[in-house]
């Protein structure tokens, strides 16, 4: 989903400062957006139960925010229970049967639920049908920034025609119907929607027909026939004319693409359609078919947001619906976020990162790789303050769920690792997250080994960095050249808290005749690397295609180089006092050259006890200037020894010893 900071007709995309929570307070034909600060909240993950089916009755009178509703929910027993836990908030609960027996329930107002009683001991397998009587109206207390449907009157300033929709992420769908309200939840959906004459009623999935009632009100009937979460499923009712088209697919399969849209919008949306088709082909091309029956949008102002991603029917802002950034974010969630759903609210970034970086593709389609770079860079630039977070779970280190962080640092994440393993890998891996866990939820381990799947390999080493980790790095480099031989030093400037990243990163080496683009595997806090070149070099960029989230350092000294005569050292770990890992720098002494004999060397840490808790090099290394990360996560706080021995050719043992503190 995009996000707003206007709600008017010169509405633009911003990312920064605006979670996606929020809603309006409509008063007096004034419309203001509250923002939303409650925090989701959830059941047990593994509920007695699992969600068939909602069939979904509503009648919507059109003149308030009022409405009545009935839901039939199909239910299949997971495990023995006499009764089943569901969520309700503001809602007027009349009746609840099951099986056509009208049984006791009881609503826990302060926990968002409420409890149906079976009447027996259901058993696993059992099924279970539920039918609930409800009605919503004006008089039941209800937060403003937690509606769920949301009503405006013509008298507003600038809106045609009444307009009620809803827009339920993350956790509002209970705001609009009881249901079982958690994204780990999937089931097939009905929902029946009666309005006035001369209303559209817009929902998910296929169109089975409008009937006509003869009270002068029509009854439009939408199916979804694939698995859908709770908080996709939606309902947008206005004076809408459809503009549609009929996208081939393949001989004799085609879907509907196009808009529900105020009639002055009709002739803007319905030239804009085949940009929508050029978008979907792009976004085939890369994640495999789209995946549903249709590709609608519902355009709708007020609205807080640029796009809210409901599966095969985007609601997005009237004032953005042909913005071509808004509109493939949104689209690109029908793949990322609908097709697989993240299975946890702090699995997010599986939603928003990947929809971001789907505007980047859409870029880089229409512009080659300058345009998907200028994207990266001036689109998705630096937010210093929650871009310090993980991408993962925003809302246990104290962000807002829709943080700006799990869009653009999220969509940086993906794009890396696109760099690290390479267009073919990357999207292979993306086919593979799609053919794993297609029309189901999953969580961020769940990609992790979709991505291990094809690269074959353990991907810890990114995961833990870009998705788990705080910060970005911050990277200096310089060089030396002689004896036909370029070295390299990088360092990671980084705050100490930060992880040591390792990432492979190009190199691009200008020399007087051209440039040459070179990988080295960056790990350590300084690192240098001795690359056979035969030309003296003039300058170096890191990273010259920006692939890695990163800035600037400081400048640092040169390496040394052939020649250069080093001598034993052992430096004090970096930081110390630490709580995570530290840095440990030591030189191994003798005269650097291609010819150069190496010495053993030995580095391992000890308790206060003197028991080995950690050998961390045994190898044989030339003379030179290294440094090795200890890793204290899984230590207990407390002071350690680390100890280096180098054995030079032909000379007795050097050693060392120094202190460090480990405080969590």
């Amino acid at each position: 989903m995009c996000l707003l900071c206007t709600v008017n007709a010169s509405a633009q995309v911003r990312r920064q400062g605006f979670e996606k929570q929020g809603s309006f307070n409509a008063s007096g034909g004034a419309v203001a957006f509250a923002k939303r600060r409650h925090e989701v909240r959830s059941a047990p993950v593994n509920p007695a139960f699992h969600v068939v089916s909602y069939a979904l009755d509503l009648n919507l009178a059109m003149e308030n925010e009022s409405f009545a509703g009935r839901n039939r929910i199909t239910l299949v027993m997971k495990s023995a229970a006499d009764s089943v836990l569901l969520y309700q908030l503001a809602l007027r609960i009349d009746s609840v049967s099951v099986d056509g027996i009208q049984l006791p329930f009881r609503e826990d107002d302060a926990a968002e639920r409420f409890t149906v009683r079976l009447g027996s001991v259901r058993e696993a397998g059992d099924t279970v049908r539920l039918t609930i009587a409800y009605r919503r109206f004006p008089g039941i207390p209800r937060a403003s920034d937690r509606l769920g449907y949301y009503y405006f009157h013509d008298t507003i300033p600038g809106l045609p025609a009444n307009l009620g929709y809803t827009m339920s992420e993350p956790s509002d769908a209970r705001c609009w119907m009881p249901c079982y309200d958690e994204p780990w939840e999937k089931s097939t959906s009905e929902i029946s929607i009666t309005v006035p004459a001369g209303y559209a009623a817009a929902s998910n999935g296929k169109l089975l027909g409008i009937v006509d009632n003869g009270d002068g009100t029509f009854t439009w009937h939408w199916k979804e026939s694939h698995q859908i979460a709770s908080y996709l499923m939606c309902a947008t009712v206005s004076r809408f004319a459809e503009s549609s088209r009929m996208l081939a697919r393949a001989p004799g399969d085609s879907i509907p693409v196009g808009y529900f849209a105020w009639p002055r919008d009709t002739a803007a949306t319905g030239a804009f359609i085949p940009t929508v088709e050029q978008m979907i082909a792009n976004l085939e091309k890369l994640f495999g078919p789209y995946p549903w029956d249709k590709y609608e949008m519902a355009c709708v102002t007020p609205f807080a947001y640029g796009g809210m991603e409901h599966q095969t029917i985007t609601t997005i802002h009237e004032a953005l619906q042909t913005d071509q950034d808004v509109v493939v974010h949104e689209l690109t969630h029908q793949w990322w976020g609908d097709l697989v759903t993240c299975g946890t609210w702090p699995d997010i970034w599986l939603n928003e990162g990947f929809a971001t970086y789907g505007e980047a593709l859409w870029h880089e389609s229409l512009g080659g790789p300058v345009a998907l770079r200028g994207f990266m860079q001036s689109q998705l630039g630096f937010n210093l303050g929650s871009w310090a977070g993980a991408v993962y779970d925003p809302e246990g280190q104290g962000l807002y769920l829709f943080d700006e962080l799990v869009y653009t640092k999220g969509a940086w994440a993906l794009h890396g690792l696109r760099g690290a393993i390479g267009d073919s890998a990357f999207f292979r891996s993306l086919r593979a997250w799609r053919r794993l866990h297609s029309e189901q939820s999953a969580v961020t381990a769940d990609f992790q080994a979709a991505v291990e799947s094809v690269t074959g390999g353990d991907m810890s080493w990114f995961f833990n960095e870009w998705i788990y980790g705080p910060g970005w790095p911050v990277y200096a480099a310089s060089f030396v050249w002689g004896d036909a031989t370029l070295t390299l030093r990088i360092a990671q400037q980084q705050d100490p808290g930060w992880p040591v990243y390792t990432m492979p990163l190009q190199v691009r080496v200008y020399t007087g005749t051209g440039d040459t683009t070179l990988t080295v595997r960056d790990s350590l806090r300084t690192q240098d690397f001795s690359i056979a070149f035969p030309v003296k070099p003039d300058s170096i960029v890191l990273d010259p295609d920006g692939w890695v989230l990163h800035q600037p350092g400081k400048p640092i000294a040169a390496p040394p180089g052939p020649g250069s005569t080093l001598s034993f050292s052992l430096m004090q770990n970096y930081p110390n006092p630490f709580n995570a890992g530290s840095t440990i720098a030591y030189s191994v002494p003798g005269t650097v050259s291609k010819s150069a004999a190496a010495s053993g060397v030995r580095l391992a840490v000890y308790d206060i006890l003197g028991r080995s808790v950690a050998t961390l090099v045994d190898a044989r290394q030339g003379p030179g200037e290294y440094s090795v990360r200890f890793d204290g996560t899984a230590r207990a706080s407390g002071v350690y020894f680390f100890r280096v021995e180098i054995q030079p050719p032909g000379s007795g043992t050097l050693t060392a010893v120094r202190k460090m503190m480990l405080v969590k």
